[in-house]
């Protein structure tokens, strides 16, 4: 199957079930409600068993991908938890069983939400193989990225006319937070402002492939460019609401993180062009444009967002007591933790007078890390962290060998970076519908990454002449 070529229609459609459902969890407030979860999960896992029981194109990339690498450590990981459902978890039964007179003793403090989170895990893993499925050939993982693309761009107006016209109530019920800042479908800014960046830097990707594309299908006349206008309108308008949204979030981290992202990604984008003429071209374009979303929408915004970075001091405060306290709890159980899923138990044992007000009504840490640590012990914790390692690096790699793909693989490694820096202070990956978009993206990208994807040898077709210039193969 030679690489690039548009799949046929029932791909497609498959593709936009796929980025439907993910975009469905957002709608319905990130998928936060146990019930909406374990729905959502087990709607996957019938995805995932329909999908290799019709397509055999989906069979055949799965069987390819090889996914040893990441499923050792993630099979760690849920041995792990479910070790922590008995007493012979890491570290032994907690202490705290002692003071529940005939209570099973276990590993974990909370055993009911110990099997949730290995239930979510397990969805996670079935999103993840949805999207090395759709990776293992070009066209198929370009259809299911632009299908999330234009989902997002769609999510994104609708946020933004949400906001507009009723900032204090999100479906008829009033806000859990300010009204001032855009929050769309979840119950904190910070969590959109992840999504949207996310979405920016997709698209950014998206408008660089665009204009490279037209260029490598005409001639570099200046005129050529209001021919292409029609193609580009989509990915413009695309970013230029992603972008907008992302600022009226007034999420500090989330527009650092998105911006030193962005530059990362930029720079990575200009230095693997290569051609005789103007080989930065796009890069630069998407550059321009970048940058002048960006001015116009902090410039329409200015005094809100110099408010809120005239708060930064408090909050950095009760972020670092949130993370003291949370810290500490790490180190007194911190080979086998308190269990997946126990995070509101450990924030209500280690309340006291002198925190009361940090902690007294969050729901997560704020930091990734530290939740991982203190809920999975430093073992699991490094297990799960490995299987983003290997993953990231099977990125990497693509992105050096796959010259077709590697604006997107470089894309969605740039998605994972935003995900792993803006978890540092915030919580968008305890986000149950957030981690199945990240997910989906992985596994796509891992996919795409695979060196035993399918059409391999249609990147070393010979090159065209045209007009006395070489032009890659399309």
């Amino acid at each position: 199957m030679p690489s690039g070529r548009r799949p046929p229609l029932p791909a497609i459609a498959l593709a936009y079930l796929a980025a439907g459902i993910v975009f469905a969890g957002h709608l319905a407030l990130g998928a936060g409600h146990t019930n909406v979860t374990l729905t959502l999960a087990a709607i996957w896992f019938a995805v995932l068993a329909a999908l290799l029981a019709s397509q055999s194109w989906a069979r055949r990339a799965v069987q390819e991908a090889a996914l040893g690498w990441p499923a050792v450590p993630f099979a760690l990981v849920l041995l792990l938890a479910v070790l922590s459902l008995t007493p012979f978890g890491v570290g032994g039964p907690n202490p705290i069983w002692s003071f529940v007179p005939g209570a099973t003793a276990t590993a974990t403090i909370d055993p009911y939400a110990t099997l949730v989170e290995l239930i979510k895990l397990m969805a996670l893993a079935a999103v993840f193989l949805v999207g090395v499925a759709f990776g293992g050939d070009d066209g198929r993982a370009k259809a299911l990225i632009r299908a999330l693309l234009l989902l997002g761009a769609l999510y994104c107006a609708w946020a933004f006319v949400d906001h507009a016209l009723s900032p204090n109530l999100l479906f008829g019920s009033p806000r859990p937070f300010g009204p001032d800042r855009l929050s769309a479908s979840f119950g904190s800014a910070n969590t959109a402002a992840t999504l949207f960046g996310a979405l920016t830097l997709l698209n950014i990707v998206d408008l660089a492939r665009t204009y490279q594309s037209g260029r490598r299908r005409g001639s570099h006349r200046d005129h050529d460019i209001l021919q292409r206008a029609p193609a580009l309108a989509r990915p413009l308008l695309a970013l230029a609401l992603s972008l907008t949204c992302l600022v009226l979030t007034q999420s500090r981290a989330g527009m650092a993180a998105t911006a030193g992202v962005g530059l990362a990604l930029l720079g990575a984008l200009a230095a693997s062009r290569s051609g005789p003429s103007s080989p930065s071209a796009p890069v630069l374009g998407a550059t321009a444009v970048v940058t002048g979303l960006a001015l116009g929408s902090v410039a329409l915004n200015l005094g809100a967002l110099q408010q809120r970075f005239l708060f930064i001091g408090p909050d950095t405060l009760g972020r670092g007591q949130i993370f003291a306290a949370h810290w500490s709890a790490f180190q007194a159980a911190p080979w086998g933790g308190y269990g997946l899923g126990s995070f509101a138990r450990i924030n209500a044992m280690i309340m006291d007078r002198s925190n009361l007000v940090a902690i007294g009504a969050i729901g997560a840490a704020h930091n990734v890390y530290i939740q991982w640590l203190e809920e999975a012990g430093g073992a699991g914790a490094a297990a799960m962290f490995a299987v983003v390692v290997v993953i990231g690096l099977r990125l990497i790699i693509g992105a050096v060998q796959r010259q077709r793909m590697r604006g997107w693989l470089m894309g969605v490694g740039a998605a994972l970076l935003l995900f792993l820096l803006h978890g540092a202070t915030d919580y968008a990956l305890e986000v149950f519908s957030m981690a199945l978009f990240l997910s989906l993206l992985l596994g796509v990208g891992f996919g795409a990454a695979a060196p035993t994807a399918p059409a391999r040898p249609a990147e070393r077709a010979p090159s065209r002449v045209r007009a006395g210039k070489t032009v890659a193969p399309a």
